[in-house]
This record gives structure tokens, C-alpha cells and sequence, in this order.
């Protein structure tokens, strides 16, 4: 049996039961599950958080927490599920691609992580 891949936050926080969230397992997702978020949405985003939360275990309402890094990364791995890849490559990137670039000022982004102007 294949190991269980985890997501790790890279900013982690507490989740409204009063637990630490720092790692949450990924379970691949089926077809109902997709159904049931078709159901329940009233939008694509509102879809996508569904099966995140799903894929997660976790409850929508702490998926909401997720910091915008955390959030980017976690789409990204339920694009390369549904799409049937390596989900092992996309968790071993880096969420902020170039953050040592940018702290030693080689970046191409601005301040607040935007493009430069000029």
C-alpha cells in the first residue's frame, strides 16, 4: 500500500475546534464526490473549495482559513489530481517559488509580490 500523502501549510493556524492545523492527509476523490460539490455549488470557486475540504478532510469553514499561499498550493493539487498526474511533485515545490530571490532584491516582483512597474 502506497504511502499517505500529506499537505503541509506553510502558514499554519487554529482551526475553530481549537486544534493546531499544521498538515492535513490527501484522499484521492471519486466521482461522487464531484457530484455532490455540483450539487452543492453555486459556482466554479464555490465547487473547488468543496472538493478541496473533501480531498483534505477538512471542514469548509476551515479551508476558508487557508492562507492565500496555502489556498494557491492546494488548488494546485486538485488540478493535478483531476488531471491524473504525480501528485508528489506539485507537494514538493515551494508555495512561494522565488522567495529568496525577492528577499535579495533579483526578483522581476515588486514589493507586495506584484509585477515591478517601469
Amino acid at each position: 500500500m502506497a504511502d499517505t500523502l500529506r499537505f503541509t501549510l506553510k502558514f499554519p493556524f487554529t482551526t475553530g475546534a481549537g486544534v493546531n492545523l499544521t498538515s492535513v492527509s490527501i484522499r484521492r476523490l471519486k466521482r461522487k464526490d464531484i457530484a455532490a460539490a455540483q450539487n452543492f455549488a453555486k459556482n466554479e470557486a464555490d465547487m473547488e473549495d468543496m472538493l478541496i475540504a473533501k480531498m483534505f478532510g477538512i471542514a469548509l469553514e476551515d479551508l476558508l482559513e487557508f492562507d492565500i499561499a496555502d489556498s494557491k498550493s492546494a488548488t494546485e493539487v486538485l488540478r493535478e489530481m483531476s488531471n491524473g498526474g504525480e501528485l508528489s511533485s506539485v507537494l514538493g515545490r515551494s508555495a512561494i517559488a522565488g522567495a529568496e530571490n525577492a528577499a535579495l532584491g533579483d526578483s522581476e516582483l515588486g514589493d507586495a509580490g506584484l509585477p515591478a512597474l517601469g
